[in-house]
């Protein structure tokens, strides 16, 4: 099968600041258990610091609308401070059954008094009859959506 890098994107108003919001991903992302246990139960940092290019990361997360805990395993490719985005390739775990490539960039972008985040994924998929992977974007959504209530919880 000829591969074909696809790509969703999700972009999301939240109403707290673009640098809380991106400091949270970039430096405590593995507390995302404690924000949403329901979405993400476990997450556990195998290799680095967790806050640099080279992390390995250990997620267990459920897709909004089952109750099955899925597992991947991710790798922090790219952190760009300047423009707030941060790029993971997730390279192992229960979605390579359908996707030989999956790759996540979040950024965070001021707007206002707030920030939208854009939170994008480009996949290949493993084989022929793979749907896309909305169920993902519903997953980031719900995400976001926890993180913001967080954070304006704790301003």
């Amino acid at each position: 099968m000829a591969t074909e890098t696809s790509k969703l994107e999700i972009v999301k108003e939240v109403r707290c600041s673009p640098h809380k919001f991106y400091e949270m991903i970039k430096y405590t992302f593995h507390h995302l258990p404690t924000v949403c246990p329901e979405l993400v139960p476990g997450a556990d940092i195998v290799e680095g610091d967790g806050e640099s290019v080279g992390t390995v990361r250990l997620w267990k997360y459920v897709i909004p609308g089952t109750t099955e805990i899925l597992e991947a395993k991710e790798k922090t490719e790219v952190i760009d401070d300047e423009k707030m985005l941060i790029v993971l390739d997730i390279f192992e775990g229960d979605h390579t059954d359908h996707y030989a490539r999956f790759v996540e960039k979040i950024q965070v972008i001021p707007k206002g008094e707030g920030s939208l985040v854009k939170w994008t994924i480009e996949y290949e998929k493993g084989k022929e009859g793979v749907s896309d992977p909305h169920h993902y974007m519903d997953l980031f959504s719900k995400i976001i959506d926890k993180l913001e209530a967080h954070l304006i919880a704790k301003a």
